[in-house]
């Protein structure tokens, strides 16, 4: 359940306080309390999570989507030929016993189409992402988790203000932005600062 107050209104007398100089309209401001609000209950209703677990699971994905991938590629022929004549059929079947996603069904039904190529590129897509993502975790073993989730929440007002005026908010430390984020740090016992503040716009753009 998302507590309608969550930020209580003095709070929200003192981040509209902020918004005062931004370019956002009356309505804009209001859209934007409103989602701090929400996010805000679900970012400190989730558990903390040290950034090297993270970073372990979503390497893991990458190593298992690796090795399907060499699964896949150790296919003997008539292995490869018996998917291929299985899938068709639950793709072209009148009554399939299986089955599949509409989605799957007109990939494999278009000229060409393979369920073996697509979940190849797929699986080959989602290794390269969890690789990608597992990089981001440039942190050392010191980095608190607090400190992810005061970025997490900095990145999703941000984006959050970016598709309501198309623009991504001011990073400098003076800025209306960084004085609505920090007010909320404040209230939500948060460490944004700063370079919190910062990184968390960067990771946007």
């Amino acid at each position: 359940m998302v507590d309608a107050e969550f930020i209580p209104a003095p709070v929200r007398e003192e981040l509209l306080r902020h918004l005062h100089k931004s370019p956002l309209t009356d309505e804009q401001k209001n859209a934007l309390i409103e989602y701090a609000n929400d996010m805000g209950q679900m970012v400190m209703d989730d558990e903390l999570t040290p950034a090297q677990a993270d970073r372990k699971q979503i390497e893991r994905v990458a190593s298992e989507a690796r090795r399907l991938l060499q699964a896949l590629q150790q296919l003997s022929t008539p292995a490869r030929e018996a998917l291929h004549a299985h899938t068709d059929y639950l793709a072209y079947g009148s009554r399939p016993p299986v089955e599949l996603e509409q989605a799957v069904i007109a990939t494999i039904r278009q000229p060409g189409g393979s369920l073996l190529s697509t979940g190849w590129d797929y699986v080959e897509a989602l290794e390269k992402a969890a690789e990608y993502a597992a990089e981001q975790y440039t942190m050392d073993t010191t980095t608190k988790p607090q400190q992810l989730r005061a970025r997490g929440y900095v990145s999703m007002l941000a984006e959050h203000v970016r598709a309501m005026t198309g623009k991504a908010p001011p990073k400098d430390k003076a800025s209306w932005f960084a004085c609505f984020a920090a007010c909320l740090g404040a209230h939500l016992a948060l460490p944004i600062g700063p370079r919190i503040i910062a990184s968390g716009i960067a990771a946007i753009r």
